[in-house]
């Protein structure tokens, strides 16, 4: 049984897969590649008028007209013209915006081989969520109201002081403090990290020391001066998987597709040996590569 245990290597499984994906592709499109052997001849066929005249639809957002159909072709014949004589004219070499997308689609070959070796199954899924539950768990929440006072205003303080008498008292928000600077008095159950986007400064840590249900302040922010009134406090919780399955999906995706780009990568470079001849700092050089 020892003898069979290399089959379980994913490594290997990352080949078979990488094997199988660009066979088909190959597959796929030998039939292509026979008519651009011959450098005088451009089939347009009608799975790839079908192509181009859908990628029109998706702009244009109706069917192409004949008088549409004749330009799509025009356009992708000019295209075509001048890609196959910028090859001949070895005119790729060394260009900077070719590299670029050539190399976006090995990384996008990568990209599928991650959905074929880790389809995001629920078990997974799963599995997934619970080994990141730190990065899960959905964190302090408050709900509040808040009324705001800019430092430049005259005698800011008095006019704080009186207004939290006021409404330690049960007196509404004033009208003039009602939406001042577009910011509104009545916030429902948001994240601190969120509450820390919003009004900057230490305004979202400082709910965490004032009392539930009694206005308190005045507390700094990056607008000014606030009184509030904590309504809610919800401590940091880890919801629960049904809660968050979307969210953990499109993590999961994500993180496979690095994964598997890294992966590809890693085994790519080392065909390569890679000298640096160039004056880099020492910690610019990584383990296998050689810099004199």
């Amino acid at each position: 049984m020892a003898s069979w245990h290399w089959f379980r290597e994913p490594l290997l499984h990352f080949f078979l897969f990488g094997g199988i994906v660009f066979g088909a592709y190959a597959w796929l499109q030998e039939d292509a590649q026979a008519v651009q052997d011959d450098g005088n001849q451009i089939v347009i066929d009608q799975a790839e008028l079908d192509h181009l005249t859908g990628l029109w639809k998706l702009q244009w957002k109706r069917d192409p007209a004949p008088d549409d159909v004749t330009a799509i072709i025009d356009r992708h014949l000019r295209q075509e013209v001048f890609y196959r004589e910028a090859l001949k004219m070895g005119l790729d070499h060394n260009d900077g915006i070719i590299r670029k997308r050539l190399a976006q689609k090995m990384e996008a070959v990568a990209n599928d081989l991650s959905v074929l070796m880790k389809p995001p199954t629920e078990a997974r899924l799963r599995e997934y969520f619970h080994s990141r539950e730190a990065f899960f768990t959905l964190p302090q929440a408050y709900a509040f109201r808040q009324v705001l006072f800019l430092p430049d205003e005259p005698q800011v303080e008095e006019r704080m002081q009186a207004t939290l008498s006021a409404l330690r008292q049960g007196a509404p928000v004033p009208g003039a403090r009602q939406n001042k600077l577009s910011l509104p008095v009545e916030w429902p159950m948001t994240a601190q990290n969120e509450l820390h986007n919003d009004f900057g400064g230490d305004f979202a840590e400082a709910l965490a020391a004032l009392p539930v249900g009694h206005w308190a302040g005045p507390v700094r922010s990056g607008f000014g001066w606030h009184l509030v009134l904590v309504e809610e406090r919800q401590a940091p919780r880890l919801p629960a998987f049904e809660e968050v399955h979307d969210y953990v999906a499109r993590e999961y995706e994500y993180q496979s597709v690095l994964e598997a780009q890294d992966e590809l990568y890693q085994n790519l470079l080392a065909k390569y040996e890679v000298t640096i001849t160039a004056d880099v700092p020492q910690s610019a050089v990584k383990v296998g590569l050689s810099a004199n």
